[in-house]
């Protein structure tokens, strides 16, 4: 049976209480994935449904009171809107943190020297994106963002 086997991928060993975290595939962003009816579908919105035995409300997210994204135990689960998912987020300082800018951005591979020199040799007219490109090692797009004040327009 099917939820035999969706129950049996959850580490269930820690307790009732406890998460039950699930063992199987994860996506990029940390949740259980699976696949049901031909679907993927995100294990603990499935676990909420199983235990429910009724689909979740069309339009409502599956919040999780443990702030664990790979726990399926329905007594962690909870409907819930957007602005709720947003506000728990908020209240547990989980949201995410406001981007760095410019040399402060650990990606960062130029520095706002260098940014200021390409937007001024853009405007002499003598340098193209792709000599730009070239001469200071990035993508053209990244000189057009520059250029275009995309990105690092915060000088």
């Amino acid at each position: 049976m099917y939820e035999e086997r969706f129950w049996n991928n959850l580490d269930r060993t820690e307790g009732e209480n406890k998460c039950w975290v699930w063992k199987l595939y994860c996506s990029k962003d940390g949740y259980g994935k699976v696949q049901f009816k031909g679907k993927s579908v995100r294990a603990h919105r499935l676990a909420f449904e199983l235990f429910h035995k009724r689909p979740i409300v069309e339009g409502l997210y599956i919040l999780h009171s443990c702030d664990n994204c790979k726990c399926c135990n329905p007594l962690h689960l909870r409907e819930g809107t957007n602005q709720e998912n947003m506000n728990d987020k908020v209240l547990r300082n989980r949201q995410s943190r406001t981007r760095t800018q410019g040399e402060t951005n650990a990606s960062c591979k130029l520095t706002e020297v260098q940014v200021l020199e390409i937007r001024n040799k853009y405007t002499e007219g003598t340098y193209t994106y792709t000599r730009l490109g070239t001469e200071y090692g990035v993508a053209l797009h990244t000189i057009s963002k520059i250029i275009n004040r995309k990105a690092w327009n915060h000088i």
